[in-house]
């Protein structure tokens, strides 16, 4: 289909938005012009002009607002925003932000959650800080609305990002996050899956204390206490204090509940040990030594 073919139906579309004396049209005609700009851009899509697709899109969404349709402007909005994608532009983000805005307000916050994290995959590898943010974001979406709990899928897909991009510290965040949610659903497996995640994640790091820290505090939890990953975690943290390097992986290779966390985590745990193991063993020696004062004064993860 050429990019003549969307020109006729934009312009018819751009005409009726503009008051005509002629044809005793005295306002905007978005009720007709609206399927003119979707039709123009599937026009352009498929001819492969995604700039002028990504413009006839922004105009259906803005049809679909002046109609009070928010949900299908957010849709054609991410059409939008797809095509900024496939043409190399630098408005992904934007566009994808203001999808969600639109979500929101049809009352779909999980939509508008999953509109954030496509726009913090694909920005991954061009703006990991961005993408960071946007996981995030997606995340605090669902926790305002009470709606964590609801969305395992993206909680997984947010700390794989995290993960990808080395920015461990959001994803033990998000992994936290996660278990506290499984919590509230009583999902005991996700949650354990969670709190064992998080320490092979600092242990990757190379931030033996906060593993350990986080450790402590999950023992608290009696779900997680009583589970295999809590037994896997106690022989990790024994296999760290040894200071041998092979000791760490044959643990990991050992114990089953460390191949059934989730990919990316699994990954990191198939590369422990990372950096300088005795110095860890140190680190840990320490921590251990403190321990036995109960937990009376940590904080309670549930």
């Amino acid at each position: 289909m050429a990019p003549s073919d969307g020109n006729v139906d934009f312009e018819k579309a751009e005409k009726l938005c503009k008051p005509s004396v002629m044809s005793l049209r005295l306002k905007a005609d978005w009720e007709t012009a609206t399927p003119l700009y979707e039709k123009a851009g599937n026009s352009y899509r498929q001819s492969k002009s995604y700039e002028r697709a990504r413009d006839a899109f922004e105009k259906a969404a803005a049809g679909h607002q002046r109609q009070g349709s928010p949900w299908h402007s957010a849709k054609s909005l991410e059409k939008a925003a797809d095509m900024e994608k496939m043409g190399g532009g630098m408005d992904v983000e934007v566009l994808y932000r203001d999808a969600a805005r639109a979500y929101m307000e049809a009352g779909r916050t999980q939509s508008a959650a999953e509109a954030l994290a496509r726009a913090a995959l694909h920005l991954e590898g061009l703006d990991p800080k961005a993408s960071s943010q946007l996981y995030m974001d997606a995340v605090e979406m669902l926790e305002d609305d009470g709606k964590q709990g609801l969305a395992g899928d993206l909680f997984r897909q947010a700390i794989g990002g995290q993960i990808r991009m080395a920015r461990y510290a959001e994803a033990i965040s998000l992994l936290l996050k996660f278990a506290l949610a499984c919590h509230s659903l009583q999902l005991t497996s996700s949650q354990c899956k969670a709190y064992l995640g998080a320490v092979v994640v600092w242990l990757f790091a190379q931030n033996a204390g906060e593993a350990w820290a986080v450790y402590q505090d999950a023992m608290g939890v009696d779900s997680f206490a009583s589970s295999d990953g809590a037994f896997a975690a106690e022989a990790l943290f024994e296999a760290y204090r040894s200071g041998d390097g092979e000791e760490v992986r044959k643990c990991v290779q050992g114990h089953s509940a460390f191949l059934e966390l989730d990919n990316q985590v699994v990954r990191l745990a198939k590369k422990l040990p990372q950096g300088d193991v005795r110095q860890m063993a140190a680190s840990l020696g320490s921590s251990f030594s403190e321990a036995g004062t109960g937990h009376e004064e940590e904080d309670d993860l549930t």
